[in-house]
């Protein structure tokens, strides 16, 4: 069994489908939970957290380079420690490479990418002094092999993700810290209508059926996946992206 009882996880993007139900998970086998999401009501800084509750939710703008830093601060304080780093929080769009804006370009790679960088900055830190920890990014199929729905800056960004997570695994290795990156296919959650939007539900079920299980996947199925790399079962895998499509993508 995964046991992640005494052990701190921080996830982004924690009201999405994935992140809501990689919450759920890590709870179950005894983590304490920190939820952080921009959708949370914005507390006062000086507000202690209340160890006692799990999972605790805590307001985070993670293009907040200062925001974060004193989330991860708040969370050392109150535990001693950051355990586990799961990095979800993202926006997806689908719109035509030439019509997409430099705005729209900067607000999706803020989001996806930097902010990850800037939440496993910070993390890092404070896991290199413990000299342990792990990171779980969150990318996408799209970040292997272009926008297939999704839009070249989302797909880019995902890119951008994956090769990010390489980067911090060589440099957190010497301190015993792991970071991999999960490469999600097409999952079953809200992103999803923003496809059937565009694309009419039709479209989007026939999609569904490309891959070799003949189907979307679930945001369970990717909060296993999340657990099993932040987990001691996976100790001696670092720098990886796993694929978690359902056979779309055989690489």
């Amino acid at each position: 069994m995964i046991d992640f009882k005494e052990k701190v996880v921080l996830i982004t993007g924690s009201e999405g489908g994935i992140g809501s139900a990689t919450s759920m998970l890590f709870t179950k086998l005894g983590a304490k939970v920190v939820d952080c999401d921009i959708s949370y009501p914005v507390s006062e800084e000086t507000k202690p957290l209340t160890p006692e509750s799990n999972p605790l939710k805590i307001h985070l703008d993670v293009t907040d380079k200062a925001e974060v830093a004193q989330v991860i601060q708040k969370i050392v304080k109150a535990f001693g420690k950051l355990d586990v780093v799961v990095n979800g929080a993202g926006i997806l769009r689908t719109k035509p490479f030439v019509e997409i804006t430099e705005k729209e370009w900067d607000k999706m790679l803020d989001i996806n990418l930097k902010g990850q960088f800037f939440v496993c900055q910070e993390a890092l830190k404070h896991m290199m002094g413990q000299r342990s920890g792990c990171f779980v990014n969150i990318a996408s199929l799209s970040g292997k092999v272009g926008g297939i729905m999704a839009a070249a800056d989302y797909s880019a960004s995902k890119a951008g993700v994956i090769c990010l997570t390489k980067s911090l695994a060589k440099t957190a290795a010497p301190y015993g810290i792991r970071a991999n990156s999960i490469a999600p296919g097409g999952i079953e959650t809200k992103m999803l209508d923003v496809y059937r939007e565009v694309w009419g539900n039709k479209h989007v079920e026939e999609v569904s059926h490309e891959n070799l299980m003949g189907r979307w996947g679930t945001p369970e199925e990717i909060a296993h996946a999340i657990a099993f790399l932040a987990s001691d079962k996976a100790s001696f895998i670092t720098g990886t992206c796993l694929d978690v499509n359902g056979g779309a993508l055989l690489d």
